[in-house]
This record gives C-alpha cells, sequence and structure tokens, in this order.
C-alpha cells in the first residue's frame, strides 16, 4: 500500500539531508537487516510521531493525563536505534557459527578447480545465511559490470 504523504515527504528529506548523512544512516540500517530507503525510514518515523502526538494531545484532553505523557512517541527514535544494534549482534552471531563452514565449502571449490568468481555464483545460488546473502549481492554486481 502507498501513500502519497510519505513519497512526497520522502522526496523532501532527499533534497533536504546532506548525502553523507544519508548513507551513513543507510548503512547503519542495513546494518541492521532494514533494506529499506533512508529517507523513507526517517518519513515513516516522522508521520507516526505526529500521528501518535495529535492522538496523544486529544486524548490529553479527555483524560486528565499530564503533558509529560507526549514525549512517548519519541522513543520510537531509540527503540530503531535498539532494534538495529540487536540485529546487529544477531547477525555477528550467526556469521561467527557459519564462517567455517563457507570456508571450507569455498575452499573446497577452489581446491577443484574453479575460478574464484565462479566458486562464489555457485555458492550464492546454493548457500543460506548472512554469509551467502552478500555473495548474492556481489555476484550480481559483477553481473552487471
Amino acid at each position: 500500500m502507498k501513500f502519497k504523504i510519505i513519497d512526497d515527504l520522502t522526496i523532501f528529506l532527499d533534497n533536504i539531508l546532506p548525502e553523507k548523512y544519508l548513507s551513513k544512516l543507510q548503512e547503519f540500517l542495513l546494518s541492521g537487516a532494514i533494506f529499506t530507503e533512508t529517507s523513507k525510514v526517517l518519513a515513516m518515523i516522522i508521520i507516526f510521531i505526529i500521528i501518535s502526538e495529535f492522538v496523544l494531545a486529544l486524548t490529553l484532553t479527555f483524560i486528565n493525563l499530564p503533558l509529560s505523557v507526549l514525549i512517548l512517541p519519541f522513543f520510537t527514535i531509540p527503540g530503531l536505534f535498539t532494534y538495529v544494534v540487536v540485529q546487529q549482534e544477531k547477525r555477528v552471531q550467526e556469521i561467527d557459527k557459519t564462517a567455517p563452514d563457507f570456508l571450507r565449502q569455498l575452499s573446497s571449490m577452489l581446491q577443484v578447480g574453479l575460478s574464484f568468481e565462479n566458486a562464489m555464483e555457485d555458492m550464492s545460488q546454493y548457500g543460506e545465511g548472512p554469509l551467502y546473502d552478500v555473495m548474492i549481492i556481489w555476484s550480481r554486481s559483477i553481473s552487471k559490470k
């Protein structure tokens, strides 16, 4: 489902924010397995915060809660950061667990006589896990050249 407001805000953020900050944030999000465009993630966070603030403000008028409740939507930013860090840790553990098998398989393919590129391409087709995911991306980038 597409929302025009998210697309418009994404374009606005792309034009306003410097590319170096967007690329650093994109690297951070990719390390946490969030494969969405950085400006789109930022747009969704902004829209969520605005809508949440509006709903909370309406709720506060009917229920006499303290105004400090209005800070709650801003906890999505540290929540996203925490999620990415946890995903990074899981990925590191998975790489640590699968690296020996990956390297053994690569070594045996090279000993058979396959070139490095062919071995990587074959491994990207049949393996699973974070190292194999990198190989899939690598083989796609090689085939585009």
